[in-house]
C-alpha cells in the first residue's frame, strides 16, 4: 500500500512539472516584444518646452510619415512638408514653422526620406521665422 502511494505520488508530481515546463514554453513567446525597434518623437514650442514626447514601436518596413500620423493628432502634410500636428498648424505667412531635427541635427530631407533605426530621435520644433538669418 506505502509503494503505491509513493508511486502515485512520484508520476503525479512527474505529470505536474512536466505541464509546468509545457506551460512555460508555451507562454514565453507571448513576452517578446512584437516589433523590431523604437523611435522617440517629440513635438518642441517655441519656447523650448516639450509640448509632447512619445515613443513609438516600429516593425521592418514602417513608414515613418504613418507612424507619425498613427501617434499624433492634427498632423498633415502638404507638398511632402509638415504642415500641422496636435494643436499647431503652420500660419499662411509662415511666421512659424516646423524644423525637423534627427538625434539633435537639422533633418537634410523630408520628412518621407529620413531613415530611422533603433532609439532614433525625432523632433518637429516649432520655429520663428527670422529674416535676418537667411540673408
Amino acid at each position: 500500500m506505502f509503494k503505491k502511494n509513493l508511486i502515485i505520488k512520484v508520476v503525479l508530481s512527474i505529470i505536474t512539472v512536466g505541464i509546468f515546463v509545457l506551460c512555460v514554453y508555451t507562454l514565453k513567446d507571448n513576452f517578446k516584444p512584437t516589433y523590431d525597434g523604437s523611435i522617440t518623437v517629440e513635438v518642441v514650442a517655441v519656447d523650448g518646452t516639450i509640448i509632447k514626447e512619445k515613443e513609438i514601436p516600429f516593425n521592418e518596413g514602417d513608414l515613418l510619415v504613418d507612424l507619425i500620423s498613427n501617434n499624433f493628432e492634427n498632423v498633415t502634410y502638404e507638398s511632402g512638408m509638415i504642415m500641422s500636428i496636435l494643436d499647431y498648424t503652420t500660419p499662411s505667412d509662415w511666421s512659424t514653422f516646423i524644423s525637423i531635427y534627427v538625434n539633435g541635427e537639422t533633418s537634410l530631407v523630408g520628412l518621407k526620406d529620413i531613415v530611422f533605426e533603433n532609439g532614433t530621435k525625432i523632433s518637429f520644433i516649432i520655429t520663428e521665422y527670422n529674416p535676418d538669418a537667411w540673408s
